[in-house]
């Protein structure tokens, strides 16, 4: 049994490969790396669309949004149409987290900027990621 369930799981993660909306990222933690696949928001449409309207989101996975390589700036985020609770992880040109915001509000219209610093990348995940796998500021992300 457990050999099917690590087939099946081999097979889903295949697939989600293969797709090419989806986007394998590994962040390396002091507790050892972990895979999301997410969906990359690089255009102002998928941005402002975002993770709106879901109402769940499946394990490891995510979106990744991509700004501005050239000329970071700070990055102000929100939870508008958005039903369920996530994790944002803000990273500077390097791919370093540089900011967490934990367990965002769903549907809140509360601007979101956990730093000042400038950002090229924002990560959202299911709330709760960053404190199940040790997640925190300085970790690096694979993209």
């Amino acid at each position: 049994m457990k050999k099917l369930i690590q087939l099946l799981s081999f097979i889903f993660l295949l697939s989600a490969c293969n797709n090419k909306d989806l986007a394998p990222i590994t962040i390396q933690t002091s507790n050892g790396e972990i895979t999301y696949f997410v969906e990359v928001a690089d255009t102002s449409d998928k941005m402002i669309k975002g993770l709106m309207h879901r109402e769940h989101l499946n394990i490891n996975s995510g979106m990744i949004f991509v700004f501005d390589q050239t000329h970071p700036q700070p990055i102000a985020m929100w939870m508008k149409n958005t039903l369920i609770s996530l994790d944002m992880l803000f990273l500077d040109e390097n791919k370093t987290i540089i900011a967490i915001y934990q367990n965002a509000e769903p549907l809140s219209l509360k601007t979101i900027r956990p730093t000042l610093k400038p950002s090229a990348y924002v990560i959202e995940l299911n709330a709760g990621e960053v404190k199940k796998h040790g997640i925190k500021l300085g970790d690096k992300v694979l993209y």
